[in-house]
């Protein structure tokens, strides 16, 4: 049914997009018997339409034509009700009101000599909802962890976090029923418990968490989060605003209140507090929901701490020669020129060599990435389509770039145009030249030959003079031209390349890295000097060329924001271009066959080493933590945790002392894989 409804959405937004302009009602209706109908026809003509070529390209893609047959046959017993259920289900703001697991919530209470027995209890009726598969491969884990002396519940996060929930609430089961005293623990099974539909088996531990730890803003979300998937609005908005009352920006906290704001029909209330929410910590699904808000999410509403350098490839050390200003300096600045112009195009050969060799690893990376996309797609899985930071970089750097964004030639041709111009009127000062140079002719053309004047002095002298007038003024405008387009150039280019490092893949932005160093030295070789030699009239003097220094090398382009946090057989490590977890559990696999529900689930967690990770978490001690954001793409976020005494800046945080504290994402279903049982 589910798959049906997401089919139907999908044909739908097709049709929207196929209608520029056209705005969607006010009140979106649920499909009937007819459109459905109707819908199917429609996708049947365009199959229909598609050539063999184009049919043959999906296929050899891995992309498979639907079967219009079988899904109409899927939907024959559908009725109207059940469909008008299935939208209303699927397009709910908050859930619906649970009473009888209200009433088991409320009804339930645990004490500290009672947690054990507790946990007992509730992991038994987890692991009853589990596949035998993944208790199996659960087990083999937590064999593997203990055998590694590894931290059994920081291995469980990173499952979490990773997108496989069975297997972590297999392990984090296990973490606290053989420590139930650990409160950090318990909090992240709440969290799980939460999240997966279980929340009326979550809350009981929260609240006795709640009393031991008062006004924390983890726990406080996580009750929050709680209720709310229990359709309990008015305790769910009250322990919301707890939180917020803490920790104002508190990214989970702000997007309950939304969802909660937004189903009383009070928008701007929502829209301010998924502003909140994505200040701390972005997600496209945060900005998706501002979108659908009616707000366009502006670079002045995110943070941003990595840090920007002024000049990234070194490009204010390079120097070139002066423009000649008189023809006393013509002669020796013209060979510094074509010396100079030479050993730039040494250098660019040599760059060219590698640019090609470049482009075929990036072809080939690039080609292997969308197979893998495609292969995971086939398979139930989800591969991160564009560098981790990329869609947040886009949304904060893109408006400083706006008039290069996509330039990857590194030559800005409207802030050339002055450079133009300059070219073009030194050409009209080299005809004012020729007109006084015909009237210098004319002046002296008596006084040459044998037994005249011959005033070669005067002759040179005057030639000189309109050759340096000429040479001042063309020039000078040139190199005045050149000077602001250059100067624009590197920092244009220094911006875009800071840009392309989160936006841009490895592969892509080494190969932008030698375009953008090409075009550099093409310019500057390129530059359109003007040469006039002292009049030939003036005895010559010999010019030996000083010794001109060798041409600037680049500075390396490293990312200057390299984190990384290593929760044991679980390492995130967050760069310009990756934000990425890798498992190292040393020899033992974890495939999509070993998780019967995967899926990630929208969270927060506080990771680091401190009395203000874990039940303190927020707390306010100096610490060394960071806080990472997730939603259902993946990884989408790392920073420094607001409100603690943390050096903003990449951290590296490794130990046995390291712990990851959860705080729950919201649940707009109430159910998950524990099925709201």
């Amino acid at each position: 049914m589910r798959q049906l409804l997401i089919f139907l959405i999908f044909i739908s937004s097709l049709q929207l997009s196929a209608q520029p302009g056209k705005k969607p009602a006010e009140t979106e209706k649920p499909p009937t018997q007819k459109e459905m109908a109707d819908m199917m026809k429609e996708m049947q003509a365009a199959m229909d339409e598609m050539s063999p070529e184009d049919k043959k390209t999906m296929d050899s893609m891995g992309i498979k034509m639907p079967d219009i047959k079988s899904i109409k046959k899927n939907i024959a017993g559908i009725s109207e009700a059940q469909l008008k259920k299935a939208y209303e289900d699927d397009n709910r703001i908050v859930p619906v009101k649970d009473v009888a697991r209200i009433n088991t919530a409320l009804a339930t209470t645990v004490s500290n000599a009672e947690m054990s027995t507790y946990i007992n209890k509730t992991q038994q009726a987890v692991l009853s909802k589990l596949s035998s598969g993944t208790k199996i491969k659960g087990e083999e884990i937590l064999q593997q962890i203990i055998l590694l002396k590894s931290s059994v519940a920081n291995t469980a996060v990173g499952l979490w976090m990773d997108g496989k929930p069975t297997l972590a609430l297999y392990l984090m089961g296990a973490a606290c029923k053989t420590d139930p005293e650990n409160t950090n623990n318990l909090n992240n099974y709440a969290s799980f418990l939460t999240m997966c539909g279980a929340e009326q088996m979550a809350l009981p531990i929260l609240n006795n968490l709640n009393k031991r730890y008062a006004q924390n803003s983890t726990i406080l979300n996580n009750i929050a989060q709680a209720w709310l998937g229990l359709g309990d609005i008015p305790r769910a908005e009250k322990y919301a605003d707890s939180t917020i009352r803490i920790h104002a920006t508190h990214p989970q906290a702000n997007m309950a209140k939304c969802l909660i704001e937004e189903s009383k029909g009070n928008i701007p209330a929502a829209i301010a507090a998924a502003k909140k929410s994505i200040s701390e910590a972005y997600s496209n699904e945060k900005e998706n929901k501002l979108k659908k808000l009616g707000y366009d999410l502006k670079s002045n509403d995110l943070n941003w701490d990595r840090p920007m350098p002024q000049d990234i490839m070194g490009l204010g050390k390079f120097t070139w020669p002066e423009y000649p200003m008189d023809v006393e300096q013509n002669k020796l600045l013209e060979i510094e020129w074509k010396h100079f112009k030479e050993e730039c195009q040494q250098k660019i050969d040599e760059l060219k060599k590698k640019q090609k060799v470049l482009e075929v690893a990036y072809e080939k990376s690039s080609t292997e990435r969308i197979r893998l996309v495609i292969q995971a797609s086939q398979q139930g899985q989800f591969i991160q389509p564009i560098p981790g930071y990329a869609a947040k970089a886009i949304k904060k750097l893109g408006p400083g770039i706006n008039d290069v964004n996509g330039n990857m030639s590194f030559v800005f041709t409207r802030a050339l145009e002055p450079v133009v111009r300059a070219a073009l009127a030194a050409g009209e000062y080299e005809k004012i030249l020729d007109k006084k140079q015909e009237l210098l002719n004319k002046k002296y053309e008596d006084q040459i030959g044998e037994g005249r004047p011959n005033p070669l002095e005067a002759i040179c002298k005057d030639e000189n003079a309109i050759r340096t007038e000429f040479l001042k003024n063309a020039n000078g405008g040139i190199q005045s031209a050149y000077r602001q387009y250059l100067n624009y150039v590197s920092r244009t280019t220094s911006d875009l390349l800071y840009y392309c490092q989160y936006t841009m893949w490895p592969e892509q932005f080494e190969l932008t890295k030698v375009n953008a160093q090409i075009a550099w030295l093409t310019q500057l070789k390129d530059q359109v000097v003007q040469f006039k030699n002292k009049s030939s009239w003036c005895i010559p003097i010999e010019v030996k060329p000083k010794g001109t220094d060798s041409l600037q090398n680049f500075d390396e382009v490293a990312c200057q924001y390299v984190s990384k946090m290593n929760l044991g057989v679980f390492k995130i490590t967050s760069s310009c271009s990756d934000l990425v977890g890798e498992f190292d559990l040393k020899g033992v696999k974890i495939n999509v066959k070993d998780n019967v529900e995967t899926g990630k689930y929208s969270g927060t967690a506080i990771v680091g080493i401190s009395e203000s990770v874990g039940p303190m978490a927020l707390k306010g001690k100096a610490t060394i933590s960071a806080l990472v954001e997730w939603d259902n793409t993946g990884f989408t976020d790392i920073g420094a945790v607001a409100g603690v005494a943390v050096k903003a800046g990449p951290v590296t945080i490794t130990g046995l002392d390291v712990k990851a504290t959860v705080n729950s994402g919201v649940s707009t279903s109430g159910k998950g894989i524990l099925g709201g049982k």
